[in-house]
């Protein structure tokens, strides 16, 4: 592309009102993690924005370093919540990230549309890796990575992965519906996710459990991936493709569908958003959404056919970004944790930053994403928790991680598996 066309496509980037409507107070900058993690301006919120106003308007180039600045940004969306004019930042990134993204390494795109097409969606190949991935943890073949003969920096990068790699579970298929006796109550779909029912299989089964516990018929029917990383990728076309095909696939089933991680959840719960240009299935996906819940709505607004029975600990609350901030959802997952006696949710600071996963963010930018995380692993151990809750495979990976890095004595949960275990506690 030549500089002309590549400045012509910068002009026509981002809708102009959206960035006109950035005062540039600066208030969005406390609630900034990689603004917090390097104290620079064009690591936040306002300084993003005002690069891309530079480029809409031909002052700067489109060239690889104001690629790197937008490609810092976590898309936590934490500055939008702290926003006092209502900027609209995620509207923002998902206009700008598809015109980067066509600007990286091809063999580095290829791979990544080729992982969000053909292997994510597909849950035969998925499960086959984790099945590797499980395979090659047992094997610990991962002692003799340090070895190979590679470059320093990329043999540095694979042990850095390996770090984010939680011990894979062994794989048990989720029942297509739940059996429940007498009188029920409602009828739920469950999204299983791709990442998260491999990872976190555990955890979905847990979903179940609670669900039938409040009477609930609970269906995993056929599905797919919701697009998510895709999306975050800058790769609209797969992100728009994998929406049609869930739109198609749960359209015609009845009841709420309920999310098990805060990620799926937030981009399931924009369907309408990512396809209200297209006439055809612009209202289909407004639909689509509006019956989605994440798994702690959904567990919150029923009711159970018994007491949990009192768990101990010290529990720390890490609001995944894409529950608070995307969706909204902040009391629900409290009121969830209080009511489980002998549970004391002790405070956290700064419990809806970012802890650094976003999505793949963490295997992409590994040196901010470790930055970030470091300060969130600093408040859980000033917390004095024994533990810390989450709601999202991602932020379960993060935390996981940085605990283990510092071998603190602190334990990881999904919400669900808290509640599991005081609602089956024998």
């Amino acid at each position: 592309m030549t500089v002309e066309k590549e400045k012509a496509a910068a002009i026509s980037l981002i809708d102009e009102k959206l960035l006109q409507s950035c005062i540039h107070c600066g208030l969005c900058l406390p609630a900034c993690p990689t603004y917090l993690a390097t104290g620079r301006e064009t690591e936040s919120p306002r300084g993003r924005i005002y690069l891309l106003s530079l480029l809409a308007k031909g002052q700067i180039e489109p060239d690889k370093r104001a690629a790197e600045h937008i490609n810092s940004c976590l898309g936590c969306m934490g500055c939008q919540t702290a926003c006092p004019s209502g900027v609209d930042y995620e509207k923002i990134l998902d206009q700008a990230r598809p015109f980067f993204s066509k600007r990286q390494d091809r063999r580095k795109r290829r791979l990544m549309r080729l992982a969000f097409s053909q292997i994510l969606p597909n849950y035969k190949r998925l499960h086959m890796l984790g099945k590797l991935l499980r395979l090659w943890q047992q094997s610990r073949m991962n002692r003799f990575v340090p070895l190979v003969p590679l470059p320093a920096k990329l043999k540095k990068r694979l042990i850095d992965w390996e770090k984010f790699l939680p011990p894979v579970p062994e794989f048990t298929p989720l029942p297509k519906q739940s059996w429940q006796s007498g009188k029920k109550d409602g009828e739920i779909q469950l999204f299983s996710g791709c990442v998260m029912d491999i990872f976190y299989n555990q955890v979905n089964h847990a979903s179940i459990r609670l669900l039938t516990k409040q009477r609930q018929i609970v269906s995993v029917p056929e599905q797919t991936c919701c697009g998510a990383l895709a999306q975050h990728s800058g790769e609209s076309d797969i992100a728009k493709d994998l929406a049609k095909k869930n739109i198609e696939l749960f359209e015609n089933l009845k009841g709420d569908i309920v999310v098990t991680s805060a990620g799926c959840g937030a981009m399931l719960k924009n369907y309408g958003e990512l396809l209200h240009d297209d006439p055809e299935w612009k209202e289909r996906a407004e639909e689509f959404s509006h019956r989605v819940k994440d798994i702690t709505e959904a567990l919150d607004s029923g009711t159970f056919s018994q007491a949990p029975a009192p768990l101990e600990g010290k529990i720390a609350y890490h609001a995944a970004c894409h529950l608070s901030h995307v969706q909204k959802v902040r009391e629900a997952p409290v009121r969830l944790l209080n009511s489980i006696a002998g549970l004391e949710l002790v405070p956290l600071q700064e419990p809806e930053h970012c802890c650094g996963s976003a999505g793949i963010y963490n295997l992409l930018e590994t040196e901010m994403s470790l930055q970030v995380l470091e300060r969130k692993i600093n408040f859980i151990k000033e917390s004095t928790a024994t533990a810390v809750v989450t709601t999202n495979p991602g932020c379960l990976l993060q935390l996981q991680s940085g605990i283990d890095a510092q071998e603190l004595p602190i334990k990881v949960y999904h919400l669900v598996e808290l509640l599991d275990k005081a609602y089956t506690k024998e």
